[in-house]
């Protein structure tokens, strides 16, 4: 455990506030309750003075009166004696205890500091508390405390013991007067005394509590660790800020190449691309709800997605979006590219398997059509050769005679070999001449 030497920070002193760990002596509050009763005897004092004689006064006189008749007389005066203490000077008191805590430590309310611990039960470590510097000093100054008001006592009765000794013979008013007086020395010297302490016993909580408080390298880094949230957390919000600025998720799985995944919890999106990446390159990634995201986006965009729960965890923990992956990586990134490549062309020559078959499919129809569409012809054609009703055409059995042609053409057999001209043809073309000239 590293020693703690860094001083404590706001929040670590707010968290001690709230569990009433604050810098706050008891003398401070002594001191004011004395210095306030002192200050409020001096301005009450001729009035209780007064007060005090009467009822002495009414005390002897009442030993002449009925029991009932002194009872009532007494009793008014000494209930109008106690509520001008009570009153005046009690209320007066309250006010200067809440005052003096809102002074040392401000509004504070603390549950935890009155709720009941189990570790202040223990005995082991409430005598190590015994032997604390603190419980040394507390000893101390009550030693001193012991000591001063000793001398200081001694002192006034050496001071007023010659008057002690004529007070059987002085008035009542008389030897109520020297005992004011001297307890307002007294008093007077115990509050300048006790203020004397209260600012040495502030000294020193304060010094305790900020000792206490002190923290280490680490405490400070937890803190800090802390403060920022949890590693999910501060990874979304890493990620959104990261999503802002270099554009929107969809967009980056888009142009993803694959998306490696694990297989709920973790989705990287990779890209590469011979032309314009020199390495693969991380675009995006995330965790959790983000990764379901990512693997949506990528069957959306039809990316490929390979499950490697290694390589997953590995890019996300060495790499940053827009990074290119380690050389550590080289390998398992290239067999999952493969593995892409090798899909996407088993994928390829699927489809070209596929259009061939379609393509001989459409060639057998276009065929048979075209044998359809021939014999149609062939139909049509022996239609009209029957329409025409070419009866010279036939021999007197009814049949074409050798070699006849229906137009009047000479057969093949008949024409010139060396021009393959149609004799009968020319012949016709003459005749259609001699008819045309005038």
């Amino acid at each position: 455990m590293s020693e703690k030497t860094e001083q404590p920070t706001e929040k670590r002193i707010q968290d001690a506030r709230k569990e009433g760990q604050v810098a706050k002596s008891q003398e401070i509050n002594a001191t004011v309750q004395l210095t306030l009763t002192l200050l409020w005897l001096i301005a009450e004092g001729p009035d209780l003075y007064d007060a005090l004689a009467k009822l002495i006064s009414y005390t002897v006189d009442a030993t002449n009166l009925s029991l009932d008749a002194a009872t009532v007389v007494l009793t008014e005066h000494v209930v109008s004696l106690t509520m001008r203490f009570v009153f005046g000077l009690g209320g007066l008191l309250a006010l200067s205890l809440t005052l003096t805590g809102l002074i040392q430590s401000g509004f504070l309310f603390a549950p935890k500091a009155i709720q009941p611990q189990a570790k202040r039960l223990n005995p082991l470590a409430n005598a190590k508390q015994l032997v604390s510097i603190t419980k040394l000093f507390e000893l101390g100054k009550m030693l001193l405390k012991v000591a001063v008001l000793g001398i200081t006592f001694t002192y006034m009765i050496m001071r007023f013991g010659p008057s002690f000794a004529t007070l059987p013979q002085a008035q009542p008013s008389a030897g109520l007067a020297v005992c004011v007086q001297l307890a307002q020395w007294m008093w007077a010297v115990l509050a300048g005394m006790t203020a004397v302490f209260a600012v040495a016993d502030y000294g020193m909580q304060y010094y305790q509590l900020r000792k206490q408080l002190m923290m280490s390298h680490d405490d400070i880094k937890q803190e800090h660790k802390n403060a920022e949230g949890s590693d999910e957390i501060k990874q979304r919000r890493r990620e959104l800020q990261q999503e802002v600025q270099s554009g929107s998720l969809a967009g980056k799985v888009a142009k993803s190449s694959v998306v490696v995944r694990n297989p709920t919890h973790i989705a990287v999106c990779l890209r590469y691309e011979e032309d314009e990446t020199p390495l693969p390159q991380v675009l995006e990634y995330g965790r959790e709800a983000r990764a379901l995201e990512i693997v949506a986006l990528a069957e959306q965009f039809e990316i490929p997605v390979v499950e490697n729960v290694a390589l997953a965890r590995a890019l996300i923990a060495s790499t940053q979006p827009g990074d290119y992956i380690p050389e550590t990586l080289f390998t398992a990134v290239a067999q999952v590219l493969q593995l892409v490549r090798a899909r996407l062309d088993e994928a390829a020559a699927n489809e070209d398997a596929d259009e061939d078959e379609d393509a001989d499919e459409n060639g057998e129809n276009e065929e048979n059509d075209r044998g359809e569409e021939d014999e149609e012809k062939d139909d049509d054609a022996d239609d009209n050769v029957d329409d025409d009703g070419d009866a010279g055409a036939l021999d007197p059995d009814g049949h074409k005679p050798e070699g006849h042609d229906p137009e009047g053409h000479a057969p093949a057999s008949a024409r010139d070999p060396e021009t393959q001209r149609d004799p009968g043809r020319d012949d016709q073309e003459s005749a259609d001449a001699g008819h045309r000239k005038p």
